[in-house]
């Protein structure tokens, strides 16, 4: 029996199908050890935060940059659809941590360099805000978190540095933030210059306010595990 593309398109929607990009998954993802670090780290982490026995933080860094994406549009068969381009690698620097019970609160450090530096700078910045009791920082295993000079600052400091199993990102709950900037600020206009991308990156965190029910539905304490072994 022969289909046609429509009867297939048809047929695939009635099953419950939809038509939309992969998502990448790290090839090394073990869901043995993310199940396990929900369970008996993240899980009780984020109740004593709940009852106000401490505060969590997850913590991330991300280097957007201004190149402009291209994707499908209609146009006029026979006929180009321009799409204006930078050029150059130019980014901007962000290190950021995201208060896991109100995802409106994100303390920013926006930085020549992602490192140990622009780490402490801004611990210290949750540290002022957060005076009283522990604060849990949820992140992964990039090396500034692990930096000999910020584990000696941290010894005698009321925030702990919590770290993910390898290759969890979709335990980070800061990296839905991320994704939330992209769709919001940097696939959605063009910037012809550094300065005005930069801008509107940075902007985007003081409009947090402005985002707040959409933040609220993507920002679920709800973790889905990866498993890579069982991806195809």
């Amino acid at each position: 029996m022969r289909h046609s593309i429509s009867g297939l398109t048809d047929l695939l929607h009635r099953l419950g199908f939809s038509y939309k990009l992969t998502t990448a998954v790290p090839c090394q993802a073990d869901a043995a050890k993310q199940t396990a670090f929900v369970a008996d780290t993240l899980a009780p982490l984020l109740a004593a935060a709940e009852a106000g026995e401490a505060v969590v933080y997850f913590a991330d860094a991300a280097h957007p940059t201004p190149n402009t994406r291209a994707t499908h549009v209609w146009t006029e068969t026979g006929k180009e659809r321009p799409l204006l381009t930078v050029s150059g690698r130019e980014r901007v620097n962000l290190n950021a941590a995201l208060n896991a019970h109100c995802p409106r609160q994100v303390y920013l450090d926006e930085t020549d360099c992602v490192n140990a530096q622009s780490t402490q700078r801004l611990y210290e910045k949750l540290l002022t805000a957060h005076p009283d009791g522990p604060l849990q920082v949820i992140c992964d295993n990039a090396r500034y978190y692990k930096n000999k000079a910020l584990l000696a600052w941290l010894a005698d400091k009321r925030l702990f540095q919590v770290f993910l199993p390898p290759y969890s990102p979709n335990l980070n709950l800061i990296e839905r933030l991320w994704k939330f900037l992209r769709q919001k600020i940097i696939n959605t206009a063009f910037y012809r210059t550094k300065g005005q991308f930069k801008t509107a990156v940075l902007d985007f965190f003081n409009r947090l306010p402005e985002f707040g029910q959409e933040l609220a539905s993507r920002l679920t304490l709800k973790f889905h595990i990866i498993d890579s072994h069982t991806t195809l």
